[in-house]
Formats: C-alpha cells, structure tokens, sequence
C-alpha cells in the first residue's frame, strides 16, 4: 500500500491523540470564503508518512482524531469511523474531528 498520508501521536498524560493529513496538505493553509481556515502545520500533522492500514490501527485507540483532506476522510468514512454529517469542507477539503468517549 501507498504512504498517502502523514501522522502525528501526540500524548497528553496517558490520552492519545492523533493529528493526521492527505500528504500534499501538509505546510498549507486552507481558507474558505468566509475567511475560516485550517493551518496544516507540520507541528500537529507531519509525523510519518503511513498507510491506511496503519492509520486505521493508530485512530482506533485514540482518545482524538483530527483529519484534514479529502482522501483520508473518504478512508476513515468507509471504514466506520464518524459519519459523513460529522464531516465538514473548508476551501473545498474535507476535515473531520473524532473524539472518542
């Protein structure tokens, strides 16, 4: 499989959250005409470049999910993670934010 997208754990105390882009987002900003936007910094996002396999592995023992471009949402959609009313697009990208409870 194809290294599509880059990954980041963070860890706060014992709480795992995850930070992850489609490859090519990553160091861009996103903006809508509204004027919101979404920084995908290399800080939050960029850890290592993985497959969907392994990204699937990492979410689903995540405290928080934060998703940003079209083909990882599409992948995480399909595989039951979220749903597509919980999905938003600014500037035309799709993002999503999964907290489990």
């Amino acid at each position: 499989m194809s290294k599509d997208f880059y990954m980041k754990e963070h860890a706060v105390g014992s709480t795992k959250i995850i930070g992850a882009c489609d490859r090519e987002l990553l160091g861009k900003v996103i903006k809508d005409k509204t004027g919101l936007e979404i920084n995908v910094v290399e800080k939050f996002y960029g850890g290592k470049l993985v497959d969907d396999e392994e990204l699937l592995k990492s979410i689903r023992d995540a405290a928080s999910v934060n998703l940003v471009g079209n083909r990882i949402v599409k992948t995480v959609l399909e595989k039951g993670f979220g749903t597509v009313d919980n999905a938003k697009k600014i500037g035309g990208v799709m993002f999503i934010m999964i907290v489990h409870i």
